[in-house]
């Protein structure tokens, strides 16, 4: 009985280290990219229904509600200054940058969300056909995010992009929040997962071996 309440507790001893392992090494060394979701976006010379918006000047605007999001359970985020690019695409074979807008550098706290709401002056925006029923633009947010953990201090650069399609009112017309994603990637997620994944088949494997 006393070999067996010491392997038990060996057993016990090893899950706890385990465990412990796999905890530090999915929040202290894997943290996730911070999220950017679009959740308003206003053109105000695309609104066809004021005639003066497409001749004022000072309508020559993008208005956005743009959230940033720190989803780590466990690591603030050190972000550089963060630059929001727009870009007007009137059709196909057209694109051209409008305007830019940067978040000057901040921290933000770990499960923390800011909410970026700014009106910026365009280099000057014209439906290109007024029978087109919806524009789209492109918005790129470009920065460098480091983490507040002992395990990983590199800043590492961060780029992503989303279309954002505009009706007649200048509006964007999705009632959704538009996320922006990383062009031509999106497995960082499931990068992230198979790391965990090995460390769970590593834990099962030394548990059966103990057995």
């Amino acid at each position: 009985m006393r070999f067996r309440a010491i392997c038990g507790c060996i057993i016990i001893s090893v899950l706890a280290i385990i465990t412990a392992v796999i905890v530090v090494c999915v929040y202290y060394t894997n943290p996730s990219d911070p999220s950017f979701t679009i959740n308003d976006f206003y053109v105000s010379a695309l609104n066809l229904s004021d005639i003066s918006s497409t001749t004022t000047a000072a309508n020559q605007t993008i208005s956005f509600d743009m959230k940033l999001r720190n989803s780590n359970k466990v690591m603030g985020a050190y972000y550089d200054p963060v630059r929001i690019t727009f870009s007007y695409i009137p059709n196909i074979k057209l694109t051209f940058v409008v305007g830019e807008y940067t978040v000057p550098k901040f921290y933000q706290h770990n499960k923390n969300s800011m909410w970026v709401r700014e009106t910026v002056a365009t280099r000057g925006i014209a439906p290109y056909n007024r029978l087109v029923t919806s524009s789209v633009f492109m918005v790129q947010v470009s920065t460098k995010v480091g983490f507040k953990s002992p395990a990983y201090r590199k800043k590492d650069s961060v780029v992503v992009v989303a279309n954002v399609r505009v009706d007649q009112t200048g509006k964007k017309d999705s009632k959704k929040g538009i996320k922006l994603f990383e062009s031509g990637v999106g497995d960082d997620g499931l990068g992230c997962l198979s790391i965990q994944m090995r460390l769970l088949i590593l834990s099962t494997a030394t548990l059966l071996v103990i057995l």
